[in-house]
């Protein structure tokens, strides 16, 4: 077997979840003994130099959370033109990523919503792979996709290289039955099959916490647990709020958890304030905790805005999931978990009533065959091991043809 030397770039000031399934994917490369490399934005670099994975620093846009809620083309056309597509952007990311593939020399380069990464390993003769969850590419890589793509062009990038902008193949982190290409419109679908060789389920890559085998059967309680867990949301944030309201008359014992950016004092207040609108729940607020997917995995319900990233996590250990979804992808995934009856959907005019109702609804489905069955076929995918497995086989298939 041929051991490779892999690049990852990931994208990860507007989301955890690209940096955290690339360092899935590149932690299972090393476990395999291949010669591993991360980069992505130094705010995250904790996060693949926690799993033992070599850090490179790379610069990023910072974030902003605006497009989520864009769905006029024009809108966000605009938008996009001023950040991830304008040409300074656009610029310093080619001219990170060559300078780290000159120093790294690696055989393999993937790529997570790092959307030049692919076409500086080509500039290079390198061939790449990206991650997407290809209900991205209904919002916003619909637009975002046509405009750098113009904007390199602008740059003096040759279309033989500008064109690979996705890779070589694109690699789907999911199930079929989650996230299939008929999903996509026509036209985006051309655009992308325009762009790269292959499109590919490889299956979810899930962190070796969630794919490990349960441990002890947890301490039996007297109350329901209900996470709440809405990313960057912090204290007094009007859904919070909702939430607590709604159920705050149950016996629950609601966890809450703000993320990276609460601090201590910021958790104190946001727990005096969310316990005061429950007479009888027990509330208990976190910033960001190592531990949250023990939580989760203990929960009788979760609430989460439906990212890919918790929305897998959640199915996979067997927590039905509460949607709140802001963007269209959020949106997606929660009409169709819902669908699957896996899980149920926060709508925004839902009065109290009706937002505690779904939450029981969401509980009852806890321990449930079919959420159980769902959450053992997203692990025995092994997307992380998939992946491994197709770009090396796909790897020595060029290595054939150019020999």
């Amino acid at each position: 077997m041929t051991f490779l030397r892999v690049l990852f770039f990931a994208f990860t000031r507007s989301s955890l979840g690209h940096i955290t399934r690339s360092t899935t994917a590149a932690a299972r490369f090393a476990r395999e003994g291949h010669t591993v490399a991360v980069a992505c934005h130094e705010e995250s670099r904790e996060i693949p130099e926690r799993a033992g994975l070599t850090w490179y620093p790379i610069r990023e846009i910072g974030p902003a959370p605006a497009w989520r809620g864009m769905d006029d083309p024009a809108q966000l056309r605009e938008f996009t033109r001023q950040r991830l597509a304008g040409p300074d952007y656009v610029s310093q990311s080619l001219e990170d990523e060559l300078q780290l593939i000159d120093e790294y020399r690696p055989d393999v380069v993937i790529s997570d919503m790092r959307n030049t990464a692919g076409v500086a390993a080509s500039m290079r003769g390198v061939p790449s792979y990206s991650i997407h969850n290809l209900r991205l590419f209904r919002h916003p890589m619909h637009v975002m996709l046509p405009e750098i793509l113009a904007t390199l062009s602008s740059l003096g990038v040759h279309d033989q290289h500008a064109r690979r902008v996705l890779g070589n193949a694109v690699l789907i982190p999911d199930l079929s039955i989650l996230d299939d290409l008929p999903s996509v419109p026509p036209d985006t679908a051309a655009l992308i099959c325009s762009l790269t060789r292959e499109i590919h389920h490889v299956g979810p890559l899930l962190p070796p916490e969630v794919t490990a085998s349960a441990g002890p059967a947890a301490t039996p309680r007297d109350n329901r647990l209900l996470h709440v867990t809405l990313g960057g949301s912090g204290a007094g944030d009007h859904e919070i709020r909702r939430i607590v309201e709604a159920v705050g008359s149950l016996d629950l014992h609601v966890v809450i958890t703000l993320g990276i950016s609460a601090g201590p004092d910021t958790v104190r207040s946001a727990e005096r304030e969310l316990a005061a609108l429950a007479p009888r729940a027990t509330v208990t607020v976190s910033g960001f905790r190592h531990d949250a997917l023990d939580v989760t995995r203990a929960a009788d319900a979760v609430v989460t805005h439906g990212g890919h990233g918790s929305m897998m996590e959640a199915l996979a250990v067997g927590s039905p999931p509460v949607f709140l979804p802001h963007s269209t992808e959020q949106r997606l995934n929660a009409a169709r978990v819902q669908e699957l009856g896996l899980g149920t959907v926060l709508a925004p005019d839902d009065d109290p009533v009706v937002v505690r109702d779904k939450i029981l609804s969401a509980v009852k489905l806890k321990n449930s065959p079919q959420l159980t069955r769902f959450g053992q076929s997203l692990v025995a995918a092994d997307g992380a091991g998939r992946m491994v497995a197709y770009v090396t086989g796909s790897h020595a298939i060029e290595r054939t043809v150019a020999g």
